[in-house]
């Protein structure tokens, strides 16, 4: 299969965007880790909305359940988000302690994840920052579990933080691995 010129072209753009979001991801992670409190807060607001959204979708469409008992059961959890959501909106602090436990769990997931999926990569740069990535992640969530419940709120703005940072490096890892690559295809 020959390399044209396009297919040069792409990967650079994939490339370039894969840097370009890792920016962005780094610059959250460095006011994330300024900014603890707030970031855990907000994270708060915004799980907050998505319930209170999720509630009204389920309120509004539990009319075309096939029985009483599913429109039922539909409306009941619809109105338990609705008021989830609600109660994370106007108390977002009060709630960043369960959302320190679901951070808790996300973060070792994902660095479970992360390493599996480095597994399948070939040897190389971007293999490594994958890994260290995924095992810093796994490490976060052991760490916040660890000092539960100490580790509040201010610790999920920190360790989110830490982990956009590593995830802009390993994503950085991975486009330089891309453009190293195209720069070797003939054209």
């Amino acid at each position: 299969m020959s390399s044209t010129p396009a297919s040069h072209s792409k990967l650079n753009e994939v490339s370039r965007g894969m840097r370009f979001l890792a920016a962005g991801l780094a610059l959250l992670g460095v006011l994330s880790i300024l900014l603890p409190r707030a970031s855990g807060m907000t994270i708060g607001l915004v799980v907050g909305i998505l319930l209170l959204i999720a509630g009204i979708a389920r309120v509004t469409f539990a009319w075309i359940a096939k029985s009483l008992g599913s429109m039922f059961r539909r409306f009941t959890t619809g109105v338990l988000a609705i008021l989830a959501g609600g109660m994370m909106i106007l108390q977002p602090e009060t709630d960043l302690d369960v959302i320190t436990m679901v951070a808790t769990v996300f973060f070792i997931a994902d660095g479970v994840s992360q390493i599996a999926i480095s597994l399948r990569l070939a040897p190389g740069t971007e293999r490594t920052w994958v890994i260290i990535s995924g095992t810093l992640s796994f490490l976060l969530g052991v760490l916040i579990w660890s000092q539960w419940p100490a580790s509040g709120a201010g610790a999920i703005g920190t360790l989110i933080g830490a982990k956009l940072i590593m995830d802009a490096v390993a994503m950085v890892a991975v486009a330089a691995t891309i453009q190293a690559v195209d720069k070797t295809r003939p054209s």
